[in-house]
């Protein structure tokens, strides 16, 4: 599950450095990033959460969200002091699925990968400093783990968000993790050593390797690059126990960069439906 962290501001010219985006409209923004706090984890809000994730102030918090319940997007939760997604926000997320054909494609291939090992298997993109979840298929593990279409992966703190750091340029993943270090979202060194690490192995393997010992879990994880620097993620990860590190890295690994190359077509097709 993704953490509980106050959000970056969306608005490019908060940037001290940056010229200001005369185009860029900041409440518009702010209101998006409200969206974006509602996830398959966290259904219901109350507006103190709400602020705290954005890092807004809890008055420009209230009229934004009031505005959202106006349009329809935000809808009070009866009996609760919580707000939740509306029908309109429901509908938008509808009408960009039903534009991705390419997934209904993609499903069956992630589903035989997770059979084939008894594994999640997890297609991603990058919104802010997460993976979103856009297909996840569950094989017949022991292990299942509460995670779903929707759900938010820190960049940093999992294969699937290493992976997407290690099909950046240089200059693009020194300034994403020089903007992390400042927020304080990186986690101690030795997981940074091991995030470096896996990113350095990448060009060579074509996936990355995580292990997890706490939840004795193990996962890789694969980018798919398209044109105009748009990228997907592919990850794979269960049980240590039916996927010790051996296995991961001599066998699974290659499968799922396989499986990478083979998705990138696909992808790349259904940029055009």
């Amino acid at each position: 599950m993704s953490r509980a962290t106050p959000r970056a501001s969306s608005n490019p010219a908060s940037d001290d450095s940056a010229e200001p985006d005369r185009q860029f409209v900041t409440a518009l923004a702010r209101g998006l990033d409200i969206l974006r706090c509602f996830s398959a984890e966290r259904r219901m809000l109350g507006t103190t959460e709400i602020a705290h994730l954005t890092g807004l102030a809890q008055p420009t918090v209230w009229r934004l969200c009031h505005t959202l319940q106006k349009t329809g997007f935000l809808d009070a939760v009866p009996g609760k002091d919580k707000l939740q997604l509306g029908i309109a926000a429901v509908a938008l997320g509808g009408a960009a699925l039903a534009g991705q054909e390419a997934l209904d494609v993609i499903r069956p291939l992630l589903q035989a990968l997770a059979d084939r090992y008894q594994v999640a298997v997890a297609l991603g993109r990058r919104d802010g400093d997460s993976i979103v979840y856009l297909l996840r298929c569950q094989g017949n593990s022991p292990l299942l783990m509460n995670l779903r279409v929707g759900s938010r992966i820190p960049l940093f703190h999992s294969a699937i968000g290493w992976a997407y750091l290690a099909c950046c340029s240089q200059e693009e993943r020194d300034a994403l993790l020089e903007d992390a270090r400042a927020a304080g979202k990186l986690a101690d060194k030795a997981d940074q050593h091991a995030m470096a690490d896996a990113i350095a192995a990448y060009p060579e393997r074509g996936f990355v390797y995580h292990e997890r010992p706490a939840f004795q879990i193990n996962t890789v994880a694969a980018a798919i690059e398209l044109p105009a620097d748009e990228r997907y993620v592919v990850s794979c990860g269960g049980p240590a126990s039916l996927l010790p590190r051996p296995l991961m890295l001599d066998e699974v690994g290659p499968t799922l960069r396989q499986l990478a190359s083979e998705l990138q077509p696909i992808l790349l097709m259904g940029r055009h439906v």
